[in-house]
């Protein structure tokens, strides 16, 4: 079961949070127009980084979310 406190305190600092609009509509804008890049995968490295991968993840979409709201 979600920790509801953690929740609200989350939603809180995003909402707080200082956005940077223009970078975040132009990464926005050529995912949008350009679709998501190919890269060459290498399970080792993706592996040996997958916490730093999930939060970039999880920071993109937050940042999507601000932008688009929906």
């Amino acid at each position: 079961m979600a920790d509801y406190d953690e929740l609200k305190a989350r939603v809180r600092e995003l909402a707080e949070k200082a956005w940077d609009v223009s970078a975040i509509e132009a990464r926005f804008t050529k995912l949008t127009t350009e679709g998501i890049p190919r890269k060459a995968l290498n399970r080792d490295g993706i592996l040996a980084n997958k916490h730093l991968i999930l939060d970039r993840i999880q920071r993109r979409a937050e940042e999507y979310e601000f932008l688009s709201h929906s």
